[in-house]
């Protein structure tokens, strides 16, 4: 598994224990997110839309940094947000902020053009957009889990909502997606009054071995078309 100690990390204990739940998934979030901290000046105002317990708080000590997440939100620090309110309909004022940081929710959103194009409103002219959602993952939030993204569907959706500059990326190789896929199937397996608890446990340690195999591969992955999902960024022009 990746060294996920906080001095490593240069982190705290809570945001660490937070990537450790994922670790290969959630690590690579992080390194996303904590370069766009190092991008956003001191005193920039920053959305964190959808923000869940807002975990990434500590990275932005140096901004405005406000939260937003809907009244319905899993998480239960979503109702301490600065702004509860509904993605696609933000009560703020058209270019309040210089940078939106957007992980890990474009998946759960029923409608993503208007959340695009309710993001670009919000973001001042020059402004940055900064998402990440994935390619590759189990159901989850549901019922509302609606969406899978390809670079160029992302693609497609930032240039329908006017932005610019855009990079996308992906945030690993194809055996760090079968890595976290596998410490994923240890539980996403349940369990059931069948008998088969005992093999399910056996399975479960040969998976965490085989994570680790796996991992160790990621070098050899030359093409990059099966991460687990991608990071982006867009401007509003």
């Amino acid at each position: 598994m990746p060294d996920l100690r906080t001095g490593s990390l240069g982190v705290s204990e809570s945001l660490r224990k937070f990537v450790a739940e994922f670790p290969y998934e959630r690590e690579s979030i992080l390194a996303f997110v904590r370069e766009a901290a190092k991008r956003i000046p001191a005193g920039a105002r920053v959305a964190d839309v959808g923000a869940g317990d807002a975990p990434f708080r500590e990275l932005f000590a140096h901004a405005q940094y406000a939260t937003l997440d809907w009244a319905e939100s899993v998480h239960e620090g979503a109702r301490a947000s600065d702004i509860v309110a509904s993605a696609d309909a933000i009560p703020v004022r058209e270019g309040a902020f210089d940078a939106v940081i957007f992980t890990q929710v474009l998946e759960h959103v029923p409608e993503p053009t208007g959340v695009m194009s309710e993001l670009y409103r919000i973001l001042a002219k020059g402004g940055t957009l900064y998402l990440t959602a994935p390619l590759v993952w189990e159901l989850h939030e549901l019922p509302h889990d609606y969406y899978r993204y390809t670079s160029e569907g992302l693609r497609h959706l930032l240039e329908s909502a006017g932005f610019s500059s855009i990079e996308i990326e992906p945030r690993n190789d194809c055996f760090t997606t079968l890595a976290q896929l596998m410490l994923n199937a240890r539980w996403a397996m349940g369990s059931a009054p069948d008998g088969l608890d005992e093999r399910r446990g056996a399975a479960r340690e040969l998976l965490t071995e085989l994570a680790g195999q796996l991992a160790a591969l990621a070098p050899l992955d030359a093409e990059r078309v099966l991460p687990l999902g991608y990071s982006a960024i867009g401007v509003r022009a």
